[in-house]
């Protein structure tokens, strides 16, 4: 979209713009961890950094970035209309105010959002959107996410369309690696790639919220497949 062609400055003031606090608050107590990264910490090769502010926005760098790349200023913003979809939406809509942006926030039934942004194409500017893990590896998030060579015209994942020759160049030789190399690499190609292209805004990592009532026993947790029901007992 011609707002974000070439714009790596905006992509950053948003980062640096956005209330994660107050974005994660609607998914009530306990819902997540706050992030500014891709990997989550219970994927291998994840290594914590401080690439944007995390205790609430940072107008003063935000808008030192946005200036002279907002463009014309408006933004199409898809995100579902149920949940904390719509107070998340008013939130990252008064926060991109701040340093000139104006918002239109668009609401869809979720499986029709998730349609329409797979779609490329699609008239959005940014979308709300997360991701679970299918396996235990980085590639489920960095490559499948983000590597321009998954690009199709329907059903994408990559709904940043994010296609950097330089990083899917990197994203390809990771892949191929194994071991802590493998890890290692993965683990800075999050850091790379959120502090130099800033192709997402991160909000926060969700907490599993599990209640079992006092008759259950042997319980066992994962960090990626959450809990072991197979191990569970009365």
């Amino acid at each position: 979209r011609p707002i974000f062609k070439n714009n790596i400055p905006l992509k950053k003031a948003i980062n640096y713009a956005i209330d994660r606090p107050a974005v994660l608050r609607q998914s009530g107590y306990l819902a997540g961890k706050r992030t500014d990264q891709i990997l989550p910490p219970g994927i291998a090769g994840f290594r914590d950094a401080a690439l944007y502010p995390l205790k609430g926005p940072d107008l003063t760098t935000a808008k030192k970035f946005a200036q002279g790349a907002t463009r014309d200023g408006k933004i199409v913003y898809y995100t579902c209309n149920s949940g904390s979809c719509p107070l998340r939406a008013q939130i990252v809509q008064f926060n991109l105010k701040q340093i000139g942006l104006d918002v239109e926030v668009k609401q869809f039934a979720r499986a029709v959002q998730i349609d329409k942004e797979g779609t490329r194409g699609e008239p959005f500017d940014i979308t709300d959107e997360g991701w679970i893990a299918d396996y235990a590896d980085p590639y489920d998030f960095i490559d499948v996410l983000l590597n321009g060579k998954n690009l199709q015209p329907q059903h994408n994942n990559n709904i940043a369309y994010f296609n950097d020759p330089s990083f899917n160049s990197k994203m390809n030789a990771a892949a191929r690696l194994s071991g802590a190399k493998r890890y290692s690499t993965y683990g800075q190609l999050d850091i790379d790639i959120m502090k130099n292209a800033a192709p997402w805004a991160p909000r926060n990592n969700f907490n599993s919220r599990i209640f079992v009532s006092k008759r259950v026993g042997c319980f066992t947790y994962n960090a990626i497949y959450s809990m072991d029901l197979a191990a569970a007992c009365i």
